[in-house]
This record gives structure tokens, sequence and C-alpha cells, in this order.
């Protein structure tokens, strides 16, 4: 799902979007979400997600946010493992067990106001880039006049930005490491700030 509307593009372009350029944005739209979701580490919408994860002082903490319920918490035999939910990221009083696997559903019904900024800036700015640069021409010549386009306008491409990275990094936070979330895909070394995007 994409994180941000048309309607939002189309306030950054100051003008409402054609047919053609509706259906580009779409695609737009989602491939941009992907990739800020993949460098935020966060997935934003109301999901579910099933980890499994190593208690460091019988205590685990969860990646996504905010965390709305815990669904069910087991062994790595499938047995139910009591527990105690700090009704924030924390499961704590999980004694000495080696490894567990979390059910919870996270995210929120309304996304932050700068992550739609970023998403739907990106595709304003990939709408914009000249067609010859979208058709791929790098460079073209007109009697004693030359044009070159940046390369991330060729091919039309969304891309991020330098600046844009640096909204999505927030949201992980790259400070905070825990054995307890090894194992948990690529958030392994990342965990989020806790104070970025809380529960509505």
């Amino acid at each position: 799902m994409a994180l941000a509307t048309i309607a939002d593009v189309e306030a950054r372009l100051g003008r409402s979007l054609t047919v053609a350029e509706t259906s580009k944005a779409n695609a737009y739209l989602a491939d941009a979400s992907a990739m800020f979701v993949q460098r935020a580490i966060q997935k934003f919408e109301v999901s579910e997600s099933i980890v499994r994860l190593f208690p460091k002082d019988g205590i685990v903490r969860l990646v996504q946010r905010p965390v709305i319920e815990i669904i069910e918490v087991k062994d790595i035999d499938g047995n139910d493992v009591d527990y105690t939910w700090d009704r924030h990221q924390s499961l704590y009083d999980l004694g000495d067990i080696r490894g567990v696997t979390v059910t919870y559903e996270h995210g929120s019904a309304n996304i932050p106001d700068d992550v739609v900024a970023v998403i739907a800036g990106m595709v304003a700015r990939t709408l914009s880039i000249s067609p010859d640069a979208a058709a791929g021409v790098q460079q073209q010549a007109v009697g004693p006049f030359s044009q070159s386009f940046a390369s991330w306008a060729v091919g039309a491409q969304v891309m991020m930005s330098p600046a844009e990275a640096k909204v999505a990094e927030y949201y992980r936070g790259l400070t905070f490491r825990s054995t307890s979330i090894l194992g948990n895909g690529n958030y392994g070394t990342n965990y989020p700030n806790p104070t970025k995007f809380q529960r509505d």
C-alpha cells in the first residue's frame, strides 16, 4: 500500500494530474513507499508481524511500532509463554527462555506528515522530469547549445535524496543495539526511536 495519495502529489505540484500522469503516479507512489519502508525499517500502516526473538535478561523489544496488541508469544516448541507487556514496545518476565515467536499487531491509521511529504515529494519530482530525460536521453545539443540531464533524472526513476533518506533513518534510530532482536531480519542492529511514532 502507498503511504501517500494522488491528492498529496497534486498538492505539491500545484495542479491536477492528467490521466496518463495518474497512472504513473500510482506506480511511483508504491515504489516510493516501498523504498521508504525499507530504509525506515517501519511498515507504518496497521498490519501484523510474526517475529522470532531471543530474550536478553528476560526481555525482548519489538521493532515495529506503535504496538497495538500482542496476539501471542510462544517458545520454540510452540508452547504459550507468560510475559508482561509494558504497553509500548517491550515484553518482560520471559525468564531464561532462549527464543520466542511473537505475533503482534502494529502501525497506525494516520501516516506521519513528514512521511507523506517525503513520498509525495519523490513522486512529484519524478513526474516533473523532462520527457527527454525520462526517455533515457543523457545529453542533447542543437547548434551551439547543449543540455545535460542529471543521472538520477535519466529514465525517470523514483529516487530518494539524502535529505529524504535522513527522514526515513530518523524512524529507525541507529543507536540502540540489543541481542534481543537478533534473528529479526535486518532489524538485528537497528532499533527505532521510540519517541517518533506513537499510538493514536
